[in-house]
């Protein structure tokens, strides 16, 4: 009986463990760095800058939607996007684009790549801002 449970376990912490990818999705963090590697790559990426539009009107980076994480009708925003396109989404300093992404993901967006650092760290870090 102790096996069969053990063995039980092992089969879910297993599955649970690879479904992260399973749905051909991706939920990854970022740093600078890889930012600007993801953004020279040939993909196809929407980039999401989810600060305020006064944060925005100060720079942003080239080709950046914004769509304010702390609005009200900020789900009502992204309800209008394609949930099957791929986002990058950045802020200030990581952390409302961290909740903006676990948002989309609760949205059935799949595709989603969140900055781990803010505007300030990508810029210096050679991606451009507009």
């Amino acid at each position: 009986m102790n096996y069969a449970v053990k063995l039980i376990a092992f089969v879910l912490l297993f599955g649970f463990s690879s479904c992260r990818q399973g749905t051909g999705g991706t939920n990854v963090n970022l740093n600078a760095t890889e930012v600007k590697q993801l953004l020279a790559s040939e993909q196809d990426i929407i980039v999401l800058d989810v600060r305020t539009p006064y944060e925005f009107q100060d720079g942003h980076l080239e080709g950046a939607v914004n769509i304010d994480y702390t609005s009200p009708d900020f789900e009502q925003e992204i309800a209008k996007l394609d949930t099957a396109a791929t986002y990058l989404l950045y802020c200030k300093s990581g952390n409302r684009s961290s909740r903006a992404t676990a948002v989309m993901k609760r949205n059935s967006f799949n595709n989603l790549y969140n900055a781990t650092v803010g505007f300030d760290a990508l810029q210096a870090a050679g991606v451009q801002p507009k």
